[in-house]
């Protein structure tokens, strides 16, 4: 068996994985999808499909743009993953919709503080 053709050091990317095939020792894909990443890649795989996901980092020449990409692509699929009618959109609405709960709760804890204030005011 030649050594060269058998990486010891790490597991399969995530891309080489999903696509059944060898991971070579120098693969492009792996420093941004790497074996642990697998479950997510796999989301991404499906609303993309992997000859797309290459294609797209592909695209891009800089490493650390590839690594924002990949992030990206990974989030993405996540996202449709868990809400699978809206995707990040969905996630966006719900994320404003706490926010806007949580202002409401402010609000009434601030007019709280402000009516004990005003009691605290009138026994002095």
């Amino acid at each position: 068996m030649d050594a060269s053709r058998v990486n010891v050091n790490r597991a399969p990317c995530a891309l080489c994985t999903t696509k059944n095939k060898r991971c070579p020792k120098n693969c492009e894909f792996a420093p941004y999808f790497p074996a642990e990443k697998l479950g997510e890649f796999e989301s991404a795989h499906k609303l993309f499909g992997t000859p797309n996901i290459m294609k797209m980092m592909r695209l891009v020449s800089e490493d650390e743009n590839k690594g924002m990409l990949a992030s990206s692509i990974l989030m993405e699929g996540d996202a449709w993953k868990k809400d699978p009618v809206r995707g990040g959109f969905g996630i966006i609405q719900k994320l404003k919709w706490q926010i806007e709960l949580r202002k409401l709760y402010l609000n009434e804890l601030k007019e709280k503080i402000k009516v004990e204030k005003e009691k605290t005011e009138l026994r002095l």
